[in-house]
């Protein structure tokens, strides 16, 4: 701030000297000349005179060793949770290491706050700084830096459970890791990425990932004579860990007994170590419970619980009650078990009043900073105004006349200018408010008019079939043959059954646009889906159209699905194929491919005009609008799909007639 004051007065100088030499008033000019000459290098010796110490002395020190320092200093401030002495220690000692040439240290200590950030919730925060890292990692091509940054944004995201971008993350650390370095941090990130993909049952990737972690971690033989042979030893520790919960995620539980024999065998190396002695616990009691040995899981579930009972994370007691209660309720001790999970319930209230007063107190704390922040701002703003009070004092003095004499008039006209300009952004900001409100409105007005205009049409015609025909068979000397009366009889109930379509659709509609809450999967078998599915519209189907089933998968084969909105779904395609399609064949066909169910719904029929593949997916969207039907039927097979975690899509590419593409995930967690 002084290099200001001093430029000030400089400025003040030439304008004083153009405007008393103007005037020609050679006295007063020679009085503020003198006065500048005076205090100008006064200030500029302010700016000069509080440099730290010579260079020589600082080209003694070793900045390699003294930022590597700072580091753990950093450390210390982050394994103890503290924040806010963490943030101005950060900001301070990555200044120290950039002015020095330790960008490695500058890194570290930079990720280490963002991932602070992570485990503080501020995940807001923990973004923004690893976002600035990338940047400037990108802009100085740094791999340690944009390693650093990944890996604090994989690690963030799988914090906030968004598992996709976690993933995306920490794959591109995986890439960016420099060579040559140290590779905790790297199987910190090949850790996560595996358990990231496990939440999201992506086995394929899980296999992939332990395949590239398998060669790393290769590298690092435990050798018992070696002094690095406890960290390697945690490495494979690690790596057999999380290779034991996919191979129990994915029941082979002979491979998995192996794994976890050699996590066991590792961290005995390593130290033993309370939270990997948890794992083990805990692996080994899930093996035990899935194999049904349940003497064996109870021994390993109360040895968790008693290790559990050791550590400082609640998270670690709550999984060891989860685990100890289903040991119980697979034994049979069903009263010991709602003990447990009474337990549990109780633990967990008790914490979340704990995280509700630990969130006050962090609120009332950033109040407190905020207020000492403000305070000491304006005693810097104070000290600053001081230092330059004699530079303000001579320019004030210099341009008063000119301001009383010059800048009355344009300073009004701008301040007029300035109130036009609010009242303008006030008025345009008012008229694209009622723009957007008019355009809600005419949009809900639109709907609502389609909404009654189908509705109306819909329900007034099967109405008027059974009003009619019910006078018709009510009239007491109206003598009708049986087959006629019959016939009447039917199309009364296909009325009706019409009738209860519309508000079937309406229903579901609202019940899917509702409620995010899905029914609990069950056990069922997708041939016999596609079979009942066929069966449900066999009627409609016209006699010269064939009905083909084109399953490909076996009849025994069961999945944990949910077969009743399966069936609407495919009803609700087959429906209409059956309602367009008057010659040729309609074929349901089913595949799987990968761990996905790939059903799919093709006709003969007159197909879909290009311009309309996308509107017949809208609500009350119908190509033929005498044709019978609320056009919501596809909009509804639509939003179950994407409920299910799937798609409904038309195949642009099938010229037969038309095709549509369902597909879903082949088995969901109930």
């Amino acid at each position: 701030m002084n290099e200001y004051y001093y430029g000030m007065a400089v400025v003040m100088l030439v304008t004083t000297s153009l405007m008393f030499a103007a005037s020609k008033n050679k006295r007063m000019f020679t009085t503020v000349l003198l006065v500048v000459a005076l205090f100008g290098p006064l200030l500029f010796s302010c700016q000069h005179g509080t440099g730290g110490k010579s260079s020589s002395s600082a080209d003694s020190i070793d900045w390699n060793d003294s930022c590597y320092r700072l580091l753990k200093r950093a450390l210390v401030y982050y394994n103890n949770n503290q924040i806010d002495s963490l943030e101005q220690f950060a900001s301070w000692s990555k200044g120290v290491c950039v002015d020095h040439k330790q960008r490695i240290w500058y890194y570290h200590i930079w990720a280490l706050l963002a991932e602070a950030y992570v485990w503080d919730n501020q995940f807001g925060k923990a973004t923004d700084e690893a976002h600035r890292m990338q940047e400037e990692a990108e802009k100085n091509k740094e791999n340690l830096g944009l390693f650093l940054a990944y890996k604090a944004l994989g690690v963030g995201y799988a914090h906030a459970d968004i598992s996709l971008e976690a993933e995306s993350y920490l794959k591109k650390a995986i890439e960016y890791f420099p060579k040559g370095t140290t590779p905790g941090e790297l199987f910190d990130c090949y850790r996560t990425l595996c358990t990231e993909q496990l939440k999201m049952e992506r086995y394929a990737a899980v296999d992939s990932t332990l395949k590239g972690w398998q060669k790393e971690v290769d590298r690092y033989p435990v050798a018992p004579s070696e002094p690095d042979t406890i960290v390697h030893a945690n490495f494979h520790f690690n790596y057999h860990s999380i290779l034991a919960d996919y191979l129990l995620d994915i029941g082979n539980y002979r491979e998995a007994e192996k794994n976890i024999d050699s996590s066991a065998y590792y961290e005995n190396i390593a130290g033993n170590s309370v939270l990997n002695l948890i794992t083990i616990a805990q692996q080994r009691s899930s093996l035990a419970r899935e194999q049904g040995r349940i003497d064996e899981a109870l021994k390993h579930s109360a040895r968790l619980l008693e290790l559990a009972g050791k550590t400082e994370d609640s998270s670690n007691l709550f999984a060891a009650l989860e685990e100890r209660g289903s040991v119980l309720e697979k034994a049979g001790r069903f009263e010991e078990a709602l003990k447990v999970y009474h337990h549990l319930a109780q633990l967990r209230d008790s914490l979340s009043a704990i995280d509700q007063h630990d969130q006050l107190n962090h609120l009332n704390k950033q109040y407190a900073v905020s207020e000492l922040r403000a305070a000491n701002e304006q005693l810097e703003h104070r000290s600053r105004f001081t230092t330059g009070s004699i530079a303000m004092i001579m320019g004030i003095c210099a341009i008063l006349v000119f301001l009383v004499y010059n800048s009355r008039w344009s300073r009004q006209l701008e301040i007029k200018n300035r109130q036009l300009q609010r009242e303008r952004n006030v008025v345009v900001a008012q008229n694209k408010q009622l723009a957007v409100e008019r355009d809600r409105a005419e949009a809900a007005s639109k709907a609502k008019t389609a909404f009654i205009q189908s509705m109306t049409h819909e329900i007034r015609t099967p109405l008027n079939h059974i009003s009619g025909f019910t006078q018709v068979l009510a009239m007491p000397d109206l003598e009708l043959p049986a087959d006629e009366r019959l016939e009447i009889s039917q199309r009364i109930q296909e009325s009706t059954l019409h009738l209860t379509n519309i508000l079937d659709d309406l229903i579901q509609l609202s019940d899917l646009e509702s409620s995010n809450e899905l029914p609990l999967a069950e056990n069922y078998y997708p041939a016999q889906i596609v079979a009942q599915a066929l069966e449900a519209v066999s009627p409609s189907v016209v006699a010269d159209v064939v009905l083909e089933n084109r399953c490909q998968v076996s009849d025994e084969w069961a999945v944990s699905t949910y077969p009743n909105l399966i069936r609407t779904v495919l009803t609700r395609l087959l429906d209409n194929a059956a309602k367009f399609t008057h010659l040729g064949s309609i074929t349901l066909s089913l595949t799987q491919e990968d761990d996905k169910l790939h059903f799919s719904v093709a006709d003969t029929g007159p197909g879909i005009p290009a311009d309309k593949r996308d509107f017949i997916f809208e609500r009350f969207a119908k190509l033929d609008s005498f044709a019978q039907g609320t056009g919501l039927g596809l909009s509804v097979a639509r939003l179950i799909a994407e409920r299910l975690g799937g798609t409904l899509t038309l195949d642009t590419d099938y010229t037969g007639g038309s095709k549509f593409d369902f597909i879903i995930p082949a088995s969901f967690k109930s």
